[in-house]
């Protein structure tokens, strides 16, 4: 005689959980609760403890976006970084590689500590008070080129003899391949610094196309 589904013994069901069990449910997420309240504010009082970086030039001659060409400025953007306008990304204290840049240059530390919570706390409180206007002329005050000069002005005189508000874009593109180590294959740099303007939306296609690489002065 065959056996139907109405006759099959049912499984019991499961017994509630021991109270010593639920307790110990409860006491762990209490400790996980606490725990991460302690992080969160160890990490508030550390914020707060790190100054945001007041404006320090070592020229004197600060460069403001507002004065320069169109696109001059955005040359360093597509040789050093790219997503300098798009909204920075990260789980704690996002913001971008220039205005790290930036802070480091401002606190008178070394490249090496780009990436510290230090220069990263100081860098988001800077991004949070500053526009992105204001903190690519910064940026662009206190870079470092590979001639050892301190700042656009420095560096445009130095490879193309005029200065940052004469720049003509190509010469712009050319100025920012030397920025920071610089690249022994400069004109293709050149290159890579104008296509990557194109591929961000920072320059049309057509204007790219019409770009000639400059004469670059020779010391």
């Amino acid at each position: 005689m065959g056996v139907s589904i109405v006759d099959l013994p049912r499984s019991a069901p499961l017994p509630p959980p021991k109270p010593n069990r639920l307790l110990r449910l409860a006491g762990l997420a209490a400790a996980l609760v606490l725990l991460a309240g302690v992080a969160y504010g160890g990490m508030q009082y550390y914020y707060a403890d790190v100054p945001m970086p007041k404006e320090r030039f070592a020229t004197t001659h600060p460069i403001r976006v507002t004065n320069l060409p169109p696109g001059v400025a955005d040359a360093f953007v597509a040789a050093v970084d790219p997503g300098f306008h798009d909204q920075a990304t990260g789980l704690i204290w996002p913001s971008t590689l220039i205005t790290k840049k930036y802070a480091v240059a401002a606190m008178g530390l070394d490249e090496s500590e780009l990436d510290s919570w230090r220069v990263r706390v100081a860098a988001h409180k800077l991004e949070d008070w500053y526009s992105k206007p204001d903190l690519l002329g910064f940026y662009l005050t206190t870079a470092r080129f590979d001639t050892g000069a301190t700042g656009l002005t420095e560096a445009a005189r130095w490879y193309a003899g005029k200065d940052p508000r004469d720049l003509t874009l190509a010469e712009a593109a050319l100025v920012a391949v030397h920025v920071g180590a610089g690249s022994t294959h400069v004109e293709q740099a050149w290159h890579r610094v104008l296509d990557t303007m194109v591929e961000r939306g920072l320059l049309s296609a057509a204007t790219r196309a019409g770009l000639v690489f400059p004469k670059q002065i020779t010391h």
